[in-house]
């Protein structure tokens, strides 16, 4: 009976699943940091918030090369940085090039021609090969978030600022600023945010809204709105329900 249920949960995995294709990338251990060290279309490891060492750039994806670029009809306007997808190779190929394989990556950049264009760590991982273009299925995942949701600021002066948000389990569909007792809904841009406060001061805090509708928080963010320079940083955690967040306000 057990066997038969796998076999069960297998074809309906399967049935769920897009097909696209997935063509490599790059080896080279600084491929994110990418074309004039800006980090890619996402910004996660941006040169001025440190390149690799940025706050944004420390998911367990980036960190073991497990990441990919997607096209631009998937890419859209951002909406889909830091998403995780499951990419499976079921040994399809025309050429019969290739062993079945199956990984976990993270959406960092735009303008790949295949569906996804992976770091050669996960394209090898799930083919066996080195070049070419496969065939795949991809279904999308939560990300693994060791450490809990981060914030960091891209850019800043007096009046505006770009923000970059990272290690969630989905992507962010929506954010919120608060200063003190004011509040400033956050907008995308092609796969950062950005945020117009004036000039203003006081303590600063994020809501986030996660793709599947769960929500983050993020508090005392950047010692102060006024303290906030490029690639400073602050993490958070997720809100699992009422009583989670009531929990996490009497023992922070």
């Amino acid at each position: 009976m057990s066997r038969t249920l796998a076999l069960l949960v297998a074809t309906i995995s399967l049935a769920l699943a897009e097909h696209g294709s997935m063509s490599m990338w790059s080896s080279t251990a600084d491929t994110l940091v990418a074309y004039k060290s800006e980090g890619s279309a996402c910004k996660y490891a941006d040169k001025e918030m440190g390149g690799l060492n940025a706050p944004t750039a420390q998911t367990p994806y980036i960190k073991s090369k497990k990441y990919c670029a997607v096209n631009r009809g998937m890419f859209g306007g951002g909406e889909i940085c830091g998403a995780c997808f499951r990419l499976t190779y079921h040994g399809d190929h025309e050429q019969g090039l290739g062993h079945p394989g199956s990984e976990v990556i993270q959406v960092v950049d735009s303008g790949s021609w295949a569906t996804f264009d992976c770091h050669m760590s996960a394209f090898h991982e799930i083919t066996s090969q080195d070049t070419g273009i496969f065939p795949i299925t991809y279904e999308k995942v939560a990300c693994e978030t060791p450490g809990g949701p981060v914030a960091a600021v891209l850019h800043t002066d007096y009046y505006f600022t770009k923000l970059v948000f990272n290690n969630l389990h989905y992507p962010v569909r929506s954010a919120e600023l608060t200063v003190g007792d004011k509040n400033f809904p956050l907008k995308l841009v092609g796969g950062w945010w950005y945020v117009w406060t004036g000039a203003i001061s006081g303590k600063a805090s994020f809501l986030i809204t996660e793709d599947d509708g769960s929500e983050a928080r993020l508090h005392g963010c950047f010692g102060g709105w006024e303290e906030r320079k490029a690639a400073d940083s602050c993490s958070g955690h997720r809100l699992l329900s009422n009583i989670t967040e009531e929990a996490f306000l009497l023992f922070p």
